[in-house]
């Protein structure tokens, strides 16, 4: 940007005269082509070897009037070239005189240098300046000219001109200078102005939080000395601040020194301290928790400590009640757990005995009269056991404790099966029972087949409880396209049937636990009301839901999907329906005299021979004297129980050790198997003992069947399989010891 001093000569003037000889005479003075002189300075420079001077040739515009003259130079100062000079006659009749005409033109170029021409005195100089006013850009010419003066006069007022611009300029310049560092200025001192603002409000901000803050803040230098605290300070150390203030922590009891050194060294280390448990004592006496954040901070360039300490004497207290009741509920729930386990043994070892005699009463040949009585013993004795299997699932599933096995399976024989329980009863009552399988279904799945059957159980055993007559329909179908092996298929099960209904009003009522649509339905139909709640459960951890949909006295189907794999190989065969091989002579270690009794009696119907023990040391003893096929031991006896009796055993010389083992048991958690398993127990089955079960297991560790299957199972009969690593022990005698085992699949009301 070229800077406004910078302006550039002007030799414009501007001639005013009603007489034309007196331009002719200035424009010759004034704007001739000088070539004359020129020469002549040319011819000097040669003869004499002086310097050439310069010649300046003005620009001369002429009016005749001062009229005219005014409209030159406004149309001069439009087009941007104003003159620098004006020559102008005083006496211009008809019009304008001069001092009227210098008048005219100050109001439009105050700059022009203007020359008054005059050839006898028309006004006096004091009346020039009383009507111009004294000004330094007004002279005056006498008439006739002398041509040195009148360039003088040129000369020096068109180099006035050019300096008077120059100078305006650089006022200009200067005033825009000093507007723009007058703004920078103001503009740095409104910055200045902000940030102190700024900083006396963070100050402030500071100092409302620092002494509002419910956390006590302590400032001190680097020797520990305390220098500001809050209130909530003074309140948790019970001192007020002009007390404090100046004194160090060690001093005023806060912190003892090793403490202090312990904080200094871990702040010098890591740069600050962050959450640090630390017990200090206030005035009032006794030991308090808190945690303490601190780090360096510098104030004008001096570093301080900067400390923040939060009590939490009622939170450690709360969280050592909260353990105290956490340690209570664990203990709760052992002592729950123990107590099913107990519960069950207690029930099921004089139920085995219930079930296992009406079963050998069945068998006999009694009065027709005598063995209805016996079935409903039996009948009774299978509802029991169904309610004992109820309350054991919702306690492990409500505990969390219930676990799904993975095994491939038939969806259709499992469904099969479910509907086989209940197909007497159907017929008995008139019902006509439908199965309805969608053959896309893969023929084998990935799952938990026990489980599988629980459920459906569950939903057949209400239809056909809540049926008087009329129908039942199971139908399964594949929800979406077919799946590859191993990859997810979802299955839709539903059962409906033509039985009383469920109101509206109480369908939410269904999945509740311990609840029944009616308490006449309980009074009426029986049942613990826990059948649909554990269904529900075991159909979403089969990551599916169940639904219902009932019209009052017309049908109600109960629905639910479940999200299986598709298997990719067959399950291993299973010795179920096979016929029982006989031969084996086994050891009976049992303390229950009816359970004595049953055992003996099943054995005997099934061809084998069998001997009895009623503790741990006599079987431990008849192993060691004799040659058995296989054991079955009762886990809890007095003296040696079952799971000690197989531990000493596994301890004897071949082939005593080798001996099979299997647990016979009335307990009801899986902790209980997995102990028997892990003692060198080789299997298991549960009691009360079911003929079918139990001649399934004898097949499978029978010594003297071909390619007998020495594998603990956990097939449909619900007996719970044993890990892969329980391998079976080769030997010509097997001991059965009682464990758990999950009870077989029993619908629930």
């Amino acid at each position: 940007m070229k800077p406004r001093g910078l302006i550039e000569p002007n030799h414009r003037i501007l001639v005013v005269d009603d007489n034309r000889a007196i331009h002719d005479d200035l424009r010759k003075i004034l704007a001739s082509d000088g070539s004359h002189d020129l020469d002549l300075q040319t011819d000097e420079s040669i003869l004499f070897d002086a310097q050439p001077v310069p010649v300046t040739n003005f620009e001369i515009d002429s009016a005749y009037q001062g009229e005219e003259g005014l409209e030159k130079l406004r149309e001069a100062v439009s087009a941007g070239r104003p003159y620098a000079l004006a020559f102008v006659d005083v006496r211009m009749p008809p019009g304008w005189d001069g001092v009227e005409t210098i008048t005219q033109f100050r109001k439009v170029d105050p700059d022009l240098q203007t020359v008054i021409c005059t050839a006898y005195s028309d006004y006096s100089w004091n009346d020039i300046q009383r009507r111009l006013g004294h000004a330094d850009s007004l002279l005056i010419l006498k008439k006739p000219f002398d041509n040195i003066e009148v360039i003088q006069l040129a000369h020096a007022l068109s180099r006035k001109w050019l300096l008077s611009r120059q100078a305006e300029a650089r006022m200009v310049d200067l005033d825009l200078m000093v507007a723009k560092r007058t703004a920078e200025l103001q503009a740095a001192n409104e910055l200045i102005q902000k940030k102190l603002q700024e900083k006396a409000e963070a100050e402030e901000a500071f100092r409302v939080v620092f002494q509002a803050s419910p956390i006590g803040i302590t400032l001190m230098d680097m020797n520990g000395r305390y220098l500001d605290v809050n209130r909530a300070f003074e309140a948790q150390y019970q001192v007020t601040r002009c007390e404090i203030v100046g004194s160090d922590v060690v001093e005023s009891g806060f912190l003892d020194q090793v403490t202090l050194d312990a904080l200094r060294n871990e702040i010098t280390e890591f740069g600050a301290i962050s959450g640090k448990e630390v017990k200090y004592s206030p005035r009032s006496g006794g030991t308090r928790t808190g945690l303490l954040w601190a780090r360096t901070v510098a104030i004008g360039h001096v570093p301080h400590l900067l400390g923040f300490l939060l009590d939490i004497s009622e939170r450690k207290q709360m969280e050592e009640e909260l353990q105290r009741a956490r340690e209570a509920a664990e203990a709760a729930a052992k002592a729950k757990s123990v107590f099913l386990a107990n519960m069950s043994h207690e029930i099921r070892t004089p139920l085995s005995g219930v079930l296992g005699l009406s079963s050998l009463l069945d068998a006999q040949d009694i009065p027709q009269n005598v063995h209805s009585m016996v079935r409903l013993i039996r009948q009774s004795g299978e509802m029991l056991g169904r309610v004992i299997d109820d309350v054991l699932d919702f306690s492990k599933i409500d505990s969390g404790r219930l676990e799904l096995e993975w095994a491939p399976f038939s969806l259709e024989e499992c469904l099969e099966w479910s509907i086989g329980l209940y197909q007497k009863i159907a017929l008995e009552k008139n019902i006509r029972m439908q199965f309805d399988y969608d053959r896309r279904i893969p023929k084998l799945l990935l799952g938990d087949s026990t489980r599988m059957k629980q459920v459906v159980a569950n939903l057949i055993s209400n239809a056909v409880k809540f049926t008087p007559s009329g129908s039942i329909r199971v139908k399964a179908e594949l929800v979406g396209g077919g799946a590859e092996p191993g990859g997810a298929c979802r299955i839709r099960v539903a059962v409906t049937d033509t039985g009383i209904g469920i109101p509206p009003d109480r369908l939410d009522r269904l999945f509740h636990s311990f609840t029944q649509v009616d308490p006449s339905t309980n009074r009426r139909y029986g049942g613990t009301g826990l059948g649909l709640a554990i269904s529900k459960r075991l159909v979403e951890m089969m990551g599916g839901d169940i639904r219902v949909e009932s019209a009052p006295g017309v049908a109600t189907t109960f629905e639910f999907t479940v999200l299986l794999s598709v298997a990719e190989s067959l399950a291993p065969a299973r010795a179920a329906g096979l016929p029982t091989a006989a031969g084996m002579r086994i050891l009976v270690a049992e303390d229950n005299k009816v359970n004595q009794v049953v055992a003996l009696h099943m054995l005997k119907n099934m061809g084998h021979q069998a001997d009895l023990v009623d503790d741990g040391e006599a079987a431990i003893q008849q192993v060691q004297s004799h040659q058995y096929d296989l054991v079955l031991m009762d886990v809890q006896m007095p003296g040696i129980d079952g799971l000690e009796a197989t531990q000493r055993i596994r301890t004897l010389p071949h082939p005593c050790s080798a001996i099979p083992i299997v647990a016979l048991t009335a307990s009801a958690t899986t902790e209980d198997r997995e102990t028997c398993l892990g003692t060198g127990m080789n299997d298991y089955i549960s009691k009360p003992l079911r003929p079918d079960a139990l001649g399934e297991l004898l097949n499978r560790w029978n010594p003297h069947k071909p390619h007998a299957v020495k594998t603990p199972q956990g097939a449909s009969d619900g007996q719970q399989g044993a890990k892969p690593d329980a391998a079976a022990h080769a030997g010509v005698g097997c001991l059965i010891l009682d464990s758990d085992s999950h009870p077989p699949i029993q619908p629930v009301a």
